[in-house]
């Protein structure tokens, strides 16, 4: 390994660039470094780490060892480390190829091939790189991906019983209560059904309906999206909402003939102060609209005004609704 001497300089950037762009295992390398530098500087002034950090201080204050100033130091140190590496094997840290979001947080991840991933709040996913394959978990929440075109490593997003695969292409994938909407921006996609044959598709206009190919498998093309239900039903729209389905982008709720549960669930998202919806009738009911994220009360007032609800918003972090 190679030490540096003086500053950084622009040749040791292009010499860097280079060696990412030429050198795929050290192009991986880097990317997990980098994740871990992000990581100390997210956590680190987390609750749990203040308080380690504190507790190390008063500990090698205590200790006899540690009266000298370099000796303080290193025991901190060692014992900063230490906890680092506890926090990081613990469900809370930050682990190689994952990426998470809080509620209201977003983010953008640039991955070693280029590829990016715009994470919705609330969103969890698990990225793992192979010789031959690309592959993402998404476990819960939403995020689109701009897809770096590699033809022979196709891109895999793996969103419960479904694999939506691409070679270059940007989409959108969430991921609810077992519910999966894909929305297509450009190029196409083949999402394929993982375990047993699903349902047969359809469509929500008077187009001829899409069938499952090979495997179990429904392409996607540049405006069109796709719906699957908890019970696996799914539904493809050749002429998507585009402007809905990208609206957490800048920021906006937009809501056509939604369910008011599933709207809550994405409403609950962007802000500590969360719905409830008390009655399972009442979560049928549909609405429409437009909302900034994070903008809970002006959410409840809109539909205080056009549903039958009553709103009790006394206990501390909750308004729950209910049926009049």
């Amino acid at each position: 390994m190679q030490r540096l001497q003086g500053e950084w300089t622009p040749k040791h950037q292009a010499d860097l660039e280079a060696r990412l762009s030429d050198d795929r295992a050290f192009a991986q390398a880097y990317a997990r470094v980098e994740e871990s530098w992000t990581g100390i500087d997210k956590y680190g002034e987390t609750p749990e780490i203040v308080g380690y950090r504190e507790e190390a201080l008063a500990y090698a204050r205590r200790n006899p060892y540690a009266r000298h100033r370099w000796r303080l130091a290193a025991a901190l140190l060692g014992i900063t480390v230490a906890l680092g590496v506890a926090w990081q094997l613990s469900p809370y840290g930050v682990r190689p190829g994952q990426y998470r979001t809080g509620i209201g947080e977003q983010r953008m991840v640039e991955l070693a091939d280029h590829s990016r991933i715009a994470l919705d709040a609330a969103t969890w996913l698990q990225v793992r790189y192979s010789k031959d394959a690309r592959t993402v978990e998404l476990r819960q929440g939403q995020a689109q991906f701009s897809v770096a075109r590699d033809p022979a490593r196709p891109f895999k997003v793996v969103a419960g019983d479904r694999a939506i695969v691409a070679v270059g292409t940007v989409f959108t994938v969430e991921l609810t209560d077992r519910q999966i909407h894909v929305a297509m921006m450009e190029g196409r996609v083949a999402v394929l059904a993982q375990g047993n044959p699903p349902p047969a598709p359809t469509t929500s206009s008077d187009a001829e309906p899409a069938q499952w190919g090979a495997a179990g498998s429904v392409e996607l093309s540049a405006g069109e999206e796709l719906r699957i239900s908890q019970d696996g039903r799914t539904t493809v729209t050749p002429q998507a909402d585009l402007e809905a389905a990208t609206a957490w982008r800048k920021g906006r709720l937009i809501f056509r003939t939604e369910r008011l549960s599933d709207a809550v669930r994405r409403v609950n998202r962007y802000s500590h102060q969360q719905i409830v919806v008390a009655d399972e009738a009442l979560g049928a009911r549909h609405i429409s609209g437009v909302f900034d994220a994070g903008d809970t009360e002006g959410f409840v007032s809109a539909i205080e005004r056009y549903l039958p609800v009553t709103v009790d918003s006394t206990e501390s972090g909750r308004i729950v609704l209910r049926p009049k």
